[in-house]
């Protein structure tokens, strides 16, 4: 039987991104083991942005080592994920309603109102944006576990 898996057309890739998974982030600790924490996400452009406590683990593992990746996988069949990889961009201004936004995006119009209202007031996020650059991608086609 002829391997059906493999790259995702860029359909299938901006299918993937516009649903709400949560995606993996993995940065580099101080002791230079990886650090994985699952986010939310949001796709911006070829690439991906995700919010966080400016006090958090992988924040401070950014500013000291900005290599990382994202990873953003489907939870059922067809299996297929995105890996970006590359120098995160923290940027701590210009970006007020991007939590808002977020919150909706993954909890709806009123779930992510609630959602910001319960966290206020809060410290300003920062924003970590990584470009799709380096991204790969892969996609189960085969009938049988698809």
């Amino acid at each position: 039987m002829a391997e059906t898996s493999g790259r995702m057309t860029r359909d299938e890739q901006n299918d993937l991104l516009e649903g709400r998974h949560l995606a993996i982030i993995t940065t580099i600790g101080p002791d230079g083991y990886p650090q994985s924490t699952p986010v939310w996400y949001m796709p911006e452009g070829d690439g991906v942005g995700i919010i966080a406590d400016p006090d958090a683990v992988k924040v401070r593992n950014i500013r000291r080592n900005p290599r990382i990746s994202i990873t953003i996988a489907s939870e059922g069949r067809p299996y297929r994920y995105i890996v970006f990889k590359g120098d995160a961009e923290l940027h701590t201004s210009g970006f007020e309603e991007y939590p808002g936004q977020m919150a909706e995006r993954y909890l709806g119009k009123e779930g992510g109102a609630a959602y910001i209202e319960d966290i206020s007031p809060h410290p300003p996020f920062i924003v970590i944006k990584i470009p799709a650059a380096r991204a790969n991608n892969w996609i189960d086609r085969n009938p049988l576990t698809a």
